[in-house]
């Protein structure tokens, strides 16, 4: 670039256009926006990186890859959701106390009933006795984008699931200290038992966590590919004078046409700015 008053008053002017261009993109900004702001000055490597430095340091993708941008996580729940889970949670445990409380030694006695006599009223209380511990297991993974109601609900499923099919008895060795019959055994057994149990609630929350994420993730991207396009066909249609075609918005955004109408689709004929023909 030539040392010269004009020179460096365009190139300043052209610095300042894409600091603000960036700032209303929300995204990173693609290399023919850096030549279509500059057009007309020579530019070596480190004044490209001086004015990638200047807009934040950001990254420059291809053009047809702006939309496969890491979005933030969309959080979908307000903070009135989880006042709402503050009064699920204290209804549920009034709840709980129709369940008579009974002690760790009394519930690993059970134990004996069921795997002796295949009794099922002693499963069906043993299972109960678990409902109480279900908040403190599942508070880990509250307030991360996913109702306690649901939690509790997955939850309970998971320990119904495993106590219904009789899990422990997999393991020979918890079998054989059951039927031995003696108070430590038993205890550790029973410990044992909702140590599994736990994990496989962890396992089952995680999951449904990661998938509500993704779903969050997925919308996200959907608005915001939507926003850009609709927010740049507004521009262009004051800057014209008239409604921007697809291919006049491809061109000024530096996306492909194809994600332009993509936009387009997923809001039908909410797009009021844009000439579709």
């Amino acid at each position: 670039m030539q040392n010269n008053k004009d020179t460096l008053t365009m190139f300043m002017e052209a610095l300042d256009a894409i600091k603000e261009y960036a700032d209303v993109k929300g995204s990173p900004i693609t290399k023919e926006d850096i030549e279509q702001h500059f057009k007309g000055l020579t530019l070596d490597e480190q004044q490209l990186n001086m004015i990638y430095n200047y807009i934040a340091d950001v990254k420059t993708p291809d053009s047809d890859t702006i939309f496969e941008q890491e979005e933030e996580e969309v959080i979908t729940l307000s903070l009135q959701d989880y006042e709402k889970d503050k009064k699920y949670i204290h209804m549920y445990m009034k709840d709980l106390e129709n369940i008579e409380s009974l002690s760790d030694t009394t519930r690993a006695f059970l134990l004996i009933n069921i795997v002796e006599d295949n009794d099922m009223q002693s499963l069906k209380i043993l299972s109960e006795s678990m409902l109480h511990k279900i908040v403190e297991w599942i508070e880990p993974y509250r307030n991360k984008g996913v109702l306690s109601s649901d939690l509790i609900q997955e939850a309970n499923l998971a320990m119904m699931g495993y106590m219904s099919e009789k899990r422990f008895l997999n393991h020979y060795d918890w079998k054989e200290q059951i039927k031995e019959g003696l108070t430590d055994d038993l205890l550790s057994v029973l410990n044992k038992i909702e140590e599994e149990i736990k994990q496989e609630i962890e396992a089952a929350l995680l999951m449904m966590i990661d998938e509500q994420s993704s779903s969050n993730k997925m919308a996200g991207k959907v608005l915001y590919k939507v926003n850009f396009v609709n927010d740049w066909a507004f521009r262009l249609k004051e800057e014209l004078g008239r409604n921007p075609t697809v291919e006049e918005i491809a061109k000024k955004t530096g996306i492909s046409v194809d994600n332009v109408r993509e936009a387009i689709n997923l809001t039908a004929d909410n797009m009021e700015f844009i000439d579709k023909k």
